[in-house]
């Protein structure tokens, strides 16, 4: 049997102010080439189908057209859920890719009520694949727990994503090819940044402990970073995101995953690149180096350029960005004694270097409203305004409710 496994498409996504649709839909069209021209028999799609919980028009229409296209080549394919995805309309709209041979779906289930799904595939062999959708903490961690040990709520949330998938596994079979296809944080993955960070961390996470020995290939999406988890006992790969969805992923190469597999064996897993995505890409110097760079810098898709100035620039965004229509995020540096005593944000906008971010493992450390004011100041190049932050609050502490 082979299966090809996809995830974290993110359709609809809006970044910087520029659709990333168009791009989606040509690795869409390759994606789809290349599953009709290598006869592949199983598609795994592995959860974030959506950027939003209400796609546009637009971006259902382009999933609809790629599950829409598998079914003519009569691949079936198996979808999850994720966070990003709204769980109860992808039930619903699972109702009628059944006609195309899709099985999604949007909520954790039992067993007996579709959680494991037996998929006969063009090959003839049979696929037993038990679905995970995302599972929020508050579907399964009771309230009052929450408040009252948040550490017995952590392990409560890892045991019970234990429990399910020991329960959707013991409904695997000798004579079929046994797989898992979940939208789930992993402790021990390596993030690529661009996910959401308050559904990341060790606090809501599942154990490679949990993931049963008995699957023969899990196939993961959460985690937009490309990889394989060595903990795990089963096969396990995060597929990782179709394109580079932050700056934080210019050194990821986009890939999905081919899995040839056979009843009762190990699968052989290859990692194979998308096409038709863009290339992110970073440059520091001066204004005049920029000039002299531009044709360099022509092949990237979007740009981010660190500028180091001797002293502020007015309409400094425009000019760079008639020297170069892709640079997305505009950086400078400034001399100390141009910067304010606190080492913030000058008056043109400029980012002293005491505003510098830090790594991950700082960031990470920080308070959810801390970890807001810096990636303001990164996005803006200016500090959050206070009536700014209360709403940030306001709406942490009505997701973090919800």
């Amino acid at each position: 049997m082979r299966i090809l496994h996809t995830s974290d498409w993110h359709v609809g996504r809006l970044w910087k102010s520029r659709n990333r649709l168009p791009e989606l839909q040509d690795i869409l069209e390759h994606l789809g080439d290349f599953i009709e021209r290598e006869r592949i028999d199983l598609v795994l799609m592995s959860g974030d189908i959506y950027e939003n919980q209400v796609p546009t028009p637009e971006g259902e229409r382009a999933v609809a057209h790629f599950f829409k296209r598998l079914g003519r080549a009569n691949v079936p394919s198996v979808v999850v859920a994720g966070n990003h995805d709204h769980a109860m309309r992808i039930d619903t709209w699972g109702l009628f890719a059944e006609f195309v041979g899709v099985r999604a779906r949007g909520l954790p289930r039992r067993r007996s009520d579709g959680g494991l799904l037996e998929v006969p595939t063009r090959n003839g062999e049979m696929a037993c694949v038990a679905a995970v959708p995302f599972a929020a903490a508050g579907r399964i961690v009771e309230a009052l727990t929450l408040a009252q040990d948040e550490t017995l709520a952590r392990q409560q949330y890892a045991d019970a994503m234990q429990r399910i998938l020991a329960h959707l596994a013991q409904g695997f079979r000798d004579d079929a090819v046994n797989l898992v296809v979940a939208h789930t944080y992993i402790a021990g993955a390596k993030s690529a940044g661009s996910e959401r960070i308050v559904t990341l961390g060790d606090d809501w996470a599942a154990t490679p402990q949990a993931l049963p020995v008995t699957a023969q290939y899990v196939a993961l999406g959460h985690i937009h970073r490309p990889q394989r988890l060595d903990a795990a006992g089963p096969h396990t790969e995060y597929a990782g995101s179709p394109m580079q969805l932050d700056f934080g992923e210019i050194n990821d190469e986009k890939s999905f995953l081919v899995v040839e597999v056979v009843s009762g064996r190990p699968p052989r897993v290859e990692r194979v690149p998308y096409q038709g995505g863009v290339r992110l890409g970073e440059w520091s110097g001066t204004l005049s180096e920029l000039e002299r760079d531009t044709k360099s810098l022509e092949h990237f898709g979007y740009l981010k350029v660190k500028l180091l100035l001797d002293q502020p620039l007015t309409d400094l965004n425009r000019r760079v960005r008639q020297l170069l229509p892709n640079i997305v995020v505009v950086e400078t540096v400034l001399p100390e004694a141009a910067v304010d005593g606190a080492g913030g944000v000058d008056g043109a906008g400029g980012l002293g270097s005491g505003d510098q971010a830090g790594d991950a493992s700082d960031v990470a450390a920080m308070a959810p409203v801390e970890r807001f004011r810096s990636f303001y100041r990164r996005e803006h190049q200016r500090e959050a305004s206070d009536e700014t932050v209360h709403l940030f609050s306001e709406l942490y502490a009505s997701a973090t409710h919800d």
